[in-house]
């Protein structure tokens, strides 16, 4: 069983470099893109300025948010080759900086800020010599009252107008959470040539050639549905490291496992983001509710004040949390949706979206049949923590009819960890685990089921 694996991963590994060719032209254009290249700080008495270095021209707009309080400047649609992790932390009046793909078209940069602020100033300055063309904003510090008049309003802009910010969430695919009319992400060229590989698909016979006799019914049977959703995304990067962002560590592990899954031929796999996006936590469990789910992973990573926690854990939901410290994780987990630079709590669909009846008893003890065959599985390839299946309020997990855990895949905050995190061979060994979890779990399902 174990080298037949090994032969359809390999023939998977095959089916996505064959789609390579396929994806190239789409690379080539992301390199035309302009590109911010670096972001600086810089800090003087009663003045921080914020500095991205720039490959090229685009259009830019600045206003404020408050609750909390943050400075958003949309950009024209660029590529981000700023390094990550702690780096981004801020100085003076600018607490963070985050950045990402809001919307097709339109890049967004969120300043938190540390104090309330005036956009005293905001331009781009030429190229200089060894200098690149950098988009230069300048606060200074103000009262409160100050900072809320000024919400919601355009102070600068690429063509000096100042008009009211329009700070709607931007039009979302209710299945798939990019934007409208973005195709299906199980439907990728990768995905068919692996499935081609394995057997999956298969061409028409010619006329005249013997033709093989079907599987038993149940091939015919609808393959179980794996919703992975990769935590944070966009403007949100979710804990820091010394050099990465959670969020680039989920969407690789995402891929990978999605990729693993194809090769067993059992699955049918979506991806919530296959790119650098945020999408709101209740647009997350929504595409796997449309979608009719049949399991939903979300992927995380830890983070600690100290650097000495390690392992990784696995959550299922509950309305009282296991301990102090999931309890905590739990509401930094929730709060995403509110740093995106847009106001959502007043969003009528959130409450009836995320609303879920504890009664039904099913769904959540399927959630911890799942999460404990992924702790056995993952015991195997990865360090784990101590109290490795835990409960926890996650907003992402209130999907009432789809069984769904969150893995905490280790802690970002430990070097070793996060060493792990980041390689390429770590996260399909960490792919492998979940993989052989899920098929054990649809067989005791299968088996409950017949019984």
């Amino acid at each position: 069983m174990r080298v037949f694996r090994r032969l359809l991963l390999w023939l998977a590994g095959l089916g996505v470099l064959l789609a390579c060719a396929e994806i190239a032209p789409m690379a080539a254009f992301a390199e035309s893109q302009p590109a911010v290249t670096e972001a600086k700080l810089g800090v003087e008495p009663n003045l921080t300025r914020v500095e991205l270095s720039l490959t090229g021209a685009l259009e830019f707009r600045v206003f404020t948010l408050a609750d909390p309080d943050r400075v958003v400047v949309d950009l024209s649609e660029v590529g981000w080759k700023v390094p990550g992790g702690k780096k981004l932390q801020g100085h003076g009046l600018v607490a963070g900086l985050r950045y990402g793909l809001f919307k097709a078209g339109t890049s967004r940069v969120v300043l938190d800020l540390a104090a309330p602020a005036a956009v005293t100033d905001a331009r781009v300055l030429p190229a200089n010599g060894d200098q690149p063309a950098r988009l230069a904003i300048d606060l200074r510090p103000t009262d409160a009252s100050a900072y809320k008049s000024s919400v919601q309003t355009v102070l600068f802009a690429s063509s000096g107008v100042t008009t009211p910010a329009v700070t709607e969430a931007p039009s979302v695919n209710p299945v798939l959470g990019g934007p409208a009319g973005t195709p299906p992400l199980d439907s990728n060229k990768a995905a068919v040539a692996a499935a081609a590989a394995v057997g999956a698909a298969t061409k028409p016979a010619k006329p005249g050639t013997p033709v093989a006799p079907k599987p038993v019914a149940a091939a015919d049977a609808p393959k179980p549905l794996i919703v992975i959703d990769p935590g944070h995304g966009g403007i949100d990067p979710g804990a820091l490291g010394s050099e990465t962002m959670e969020k680039n560590i989920t969407l690789a592990t995402a891929k990978q496992l999605q990729k693993t899954l194809l090769a067993t031929g059992r699955f049918r796999v979506v991806l919530t983001r296959d790119k650098d996006v945020f999408i709101p936590l209740r647009d997350r469990f929504k595409i796997a509710r449309d979608k009719g789910a049949d399991l939903f992973i979300s992927l995380h990573a830890d983070s600690n004040p100290g650097t000495l926690a390690r392992g990784a854990s696995v959550y299922t939901l509950s309305d009282k949390a296991s301990d102090a410290e999931a309890e905590a994780l739990a509401t930094k987990e929730n709060k995403s949706d509110v740093i995106n630079g847009v106001d959502l709590s007043q969003q009528s669909q959130t409450v009836s979206g995320i609303l879920i009846d504890l009664a039904q008893r099913e769904t959540i003890n399927m959630s911890s049949r799942f999460a404990s065959i992924l702790v056995g599985d993952l015991r195997n390839d990865t360090m784990m923590l101590q109290n490795s299946h835990r409960f926890a309020g996650f907003a992402v997990l209130k999907a009432p009819d789809v069984p769904s855990v969150l893995l905490e895949m280790g802690y970002i905050s430990s070097p070793d960890d996060e060493r792990l995190l980041t390689d390429p061979n770590h996260q399909k060994k960490l792919s492998e685990s979940i993989t052989r979890a899920i098929e054990d779990y649809f067989d005791w399902r299968d088996m409950v089921r017949r019984t």
